[in-house]
């Protein structure tokens, strides 16, 4: 099963596409309680603002695209809820765990390593 197809591909694609679409009210509701107050609604859109602004527009990829752990070399990522989300030339990535029966971000960080 690829990266895209997990709990944490399919959360963070939602959340980079909810920003890269500029529906940074839908970005919270995929975050756990303590992203949420480290980044609410003006935050996300803050900090999204500041990455993309680095970004190269792409010539032929995707706006938004899950990368395959096992890909990048570190498919046991997979088990650890892990994803890295390209967004143009940029990206965030996510650490997802179940709460419940949904699954939130409870680790993000921005930008290309």
């Amino acid at each position: 099963m690829k990266t895209k197809d997990l709990p944490q591909g399919v959360v963070g694609f939602k959340f980079a596409q909810a920003l890269f679409s500029g529906e940074y009210g839908k970005a919270p509701e995929m975050l756990n309680a303590e992203l949420k107050l480290e980044y609410p609604e003006a935050q996300l859109k803050k900090r999204y603002e500041e990455m993309i602004s680095r970004a190269e527009e792409p010539a032929e990829l995707a706006d938004v695209e899950v990368l395959d752990n096992s890909e990048l070399g570190h498919d046991s990522l997979d088990s650890e809820g892990w994803a890295y989300v390209a967004i143009w030339s940029e990206a965030v990535t996510v650490t997802v765990k179940p709460f419940g029966a949904e699954y939130l971000i409870t680790e993000l960080s921005w930008g290309r390593p």
